[in-house]
């Protein structure tokens, strides 16, 4: 199927299918941050030390991770629609046992089936728009998606202080419940069904790919325990060695789950300056909340407000974006919304002990100004350096890369905590620890600068992996 194949729909049933996506989309990217500004009082109400609640963030992203290649065979085997409609019934029914979690470790467990059923709606979600959409909307919609996906990251630690300002912590699993049943029942309407390709899946592939992610990812944040280093080190060999085999694995498959003809250069820079750009994301959304709730002594509510900026802005710059990238070539752009997203990671940085209200406001704008700026046009570079063939593939790509980064850097915030000394309980630890995780953040945004120059400027746009 080529790009010129977009499924001939009524307005009406095109519009409502794709918010049925969308709703999916922000549900699942909500959840990937909603419960950052509450990890304070988690740490709290479930007797659990801050790094080790640093998981109920974590276990999510980490969940998401290893079950895209996963759930990206499994909607070549039994097409995007049925996947999306077991995606949504099943997260829908895993936030309702997160609300219920009696203690930290059920309630880890049960975001671990929330951040597996989401991967399903992930896996489908792009897809499907290019299904829904002519190449010349593409770009559009693509903005509209970015817009939503940023906006349920980065608006997620200011619904979640909202709720919490009048309500306990269940509530912000139990707002997906109306969500995911109206989500659920848009896209079983009006979603066409798709003829689904069948044939053998690779699941030795897809295993061995959520088997390589799920070692780089836990060795990453055992790197945090001073005492257990070598558990850290074996992971990390046992990634590198999952990751060859993968490699070799996916070199002889016919259907490979992750085909390795699609890293171009330039679909591969797109993609490296997209993981550094939400490793820095990740680091902020987590480490804000404690600096916040530490350092400054703020509430849930009055740290939601604090970030409002930054979700506000993505609202009204992303979706313009989408329609700036139809237009212009994506990568000056992005060049200069990565640089201002770095500069807002600075500031954060360096907002000191007892900054002004409007220094913190002014510098979340300028993040959030700048991530929306850099996101629609380098997801677009990212979506049309892929063949029609490979949509499913690259979209899984690009969602492994968002979630692998997050998780990254939720535990560098980790790592940080425990290196501070926030175990003992501090309140001045855990600001120092916060604030240093902050400038971590900033070096991603640098290296995010860095590559897309680099893509920008056309180096390596010829070079591939070989075959």
């Amino acid at each position: 199927m080529s790009d010129a194949d977009a499924i001939e729909l009524v307005p009406a049933r095109r519009t409502l299918a794709t918010v049925g996506i969308l709703l999916g989309t922000l549900m699942a990217t909500l959840d990937s941050s909603i419960v950052n500004v509450a990890l304070p009082q988690l740490s709290r109400d479930l007797h659990s030390s801050p790094s080790d609640v640093v998981w109920v963030a974590t276990s999510y992203l980490l969940a998401v991770a290893c079950a895209i290649p996963l759930a990206t065979g499994v909607a070549q085997r039994i097409g995007m629609k049925r996947t999306i409609l077991i995606g949504l019934p099943l997260f829908t029914v895993a936030s309702l046992a997160c609300a219920l979690s009696p203690s930290l470790g059920w309630l880890v467990t049960a975001r671990v089936v929330q951040g597996a059923s989401s991967a399903l709606v992930f896996a489908v979600s792009i897809p499907l728009y290019r299904r829904l959409f002519s190449p010349a909307r593409l770009g559009s919609i693509l903005g509209v998606n970015a817009m939503t996906v940023a906006v349920g990251l980065s608006a997620g630690p200011a619904l979640g202080g909202l709720i919490l300002g009048g309500l306990s912590w269940p509530w912000l699993f139990l707002i997906n419940v109306p969500l995911g049943l109206v989500a659920t029942l848009l896209t079983g309407v009006f979603l066409p069904r798709a003829v689904p390709a069948g044939g053998r899946f690779d699941i030795v592939g897809a295993l061995l790919a959520a088997a390589a992610l799920a070692g780089f990812l836990l060795g990453i944040h055992e790197l945090a325990n001073v005492k257990t280093l070598w558990v850290a080190a074996l992971l990390l060999f046992a990634c590198a060695s999952f990751v060859t085999l993968f490699i070799r694995t996916e070199r002889r498959s016919p259907r490979p789950v992750i085909p390795l003809a699609l890293f171009t250069g330039r679909f591969t820079l797109a993609l490296l300056t997209a993981t550094a750009s939400f490793f820095g994301q990740g680091v902020a959304f987590v480490a804000l909340p404690f600096l916040f709730q530490t350092a400054y002594h703020a509430s849930p509510l009055q740290s939601a407000l604090l970030l409002t900026p930054w979700p506000l802005v993505i609202v009204i710059a992303a979706p313009v974006m989408g329609r700036v990238a139809d237009r212009r070539p994506g990568s000056p752009l992005a060049v200069v919304g990565l640089a201002i997203f770095t500069l807002g990671l600075l500031s954060l940085a360096l907002l000191g002990g007892h900054p002004p209200i409007w220094q913190v406001l002014v510098s979340t704008f300028v993040a959030g100004l700048g991530f929306a700026v850099f996101q629609s046009p380098n997801n677009r570079d990212m979506m049309s350096a892929a063949p029609m063939a490979y949509a499913t593939s690259a979209a899984g790509v690009l969602n492994i890369n968002r979630t692998t980064a997050q998780s990254a850097g939720a535990g560098a915030v980790s790592m940080a905590l425990v290196i501070g000394g926030a175990s003992t309980g501090s309140l001045a630890s855990q600001a120092g620890a916060a604030n240093s995780a902050l400038l971590v953040a900033v070096i991603g945004g640098a290296v995010a600068v860095a590559v897309s120059v680099v893509k920008q400027r056309g180096i390596a746009r010829t070079w591939s992996v070989p075959m």
